[in-house]
């Protein structure tokens, strides 16, 4: 079973395509499927658009009224994926609501979790990948915030520590809740993404990048990520865990 989770934040334009291309994508590939959808408190219709979309797709909706960031939506759906799967050989992709992510990727990332890696990354940052619609300024923070944690956290075969477009394995996962419980996700906005991997990081398991189509010129509406505010919750992030004794340079 693949489980599609899909964390929603004002996003009603652009969920009805991004089902249709996640549909199109797994029956594609042959595989049973099922999409898990958080709703982080939208105040767009997102809930009520995504209700209409179950009634044809299988989908569930979960979610709080409140807006609580997308890192508590996040640990949400890693939880609810625990809970829901009963084997092993069973996959957990998350990418952003917002249709910038091509789910035609999903082949790609279940391949390399067939061939034993325990987390797949679509990175930015391998010779294949594009970057479409995102200003160059933007693009510069994320490259240089990349270095960063490549100096300081190097895991092998990663260069990308912020996309949240990943594939996992259960048994990865269930790896990473035995060790960190509660306290696996605690970063409220999107951040998490960084913490999920230095998590990881402590772990035995093997990561590995397929390259990223990234298409912001087809998601609808402003994004919600202050890069700014990202990067700086996520220094502060580094200090707490390493002071935390969690993550170890």
């Amino acid at each position: 079973m693949i489980y599609v989770l899909l964390p929603i934040y004002n996003e009603a334009a652009n969920l009805p395509g991004l089902i249709e291309r996640i549909q199109t994508g797994i029956e594609r590939l042959g595989f049973p499927y099922t999409v898990l959808a958080y709703n982080d408190g939208s105040t767009d219709g997102s809930d009520t658009i995504t209700r209409e979309l179950a009634s044809s797709h299988p989908l569930v909706l979960l979610g709080e009224p409140e807006n609580k960031g997308l890192g508590h939506g996040f640990a949400s759906l890693l939880k609810e994926v625990c809970a829901r799967s009963e084997s092993d050989k069973d996959v957990a992709i998350v990418l952003d609501s917002d249709n910038s992510h091509n789910p035609e990727l999903f082949g790609f990332m279940l391949e390399k979790l067939r061939q034993g890696f325990d987390v797949v990354i679509a990175s930015r940052y391998l010779s294949d990948s594009r970057v479409v619609g995102v200003s160059w300024f933007r693009q510069f923070l994320s490259l240089g915030a990349s270095w960063v944690m490549r100096i300081l956290f190097p895991i092998r075969g990663v260069r990308d520590y912020t996309c949240g477009y990943r594939a996992y394995s259960l048994p990865c996962l269930r790896k990473a809740f035995d060790k960190f419980g509660d306290k696996l996700v605690e970063e409220p906005g999107f951040a998490c993404m960084a913490e999920m991997l230095l998590k990881l990081r402590t772990l035995p398991v093997l990561a590995v990048e397929v390259p990223l189509l990234l298409r912001y010129d087809l998601k609808q509406g402003a994004s919600k990520m202050d890069i700014r505010k990202t990067i700086k919750r996520t220094l502060r992030m580094i200090y707490r865990l390493k002071a935390a004794k969690q993550i170890v340079s």
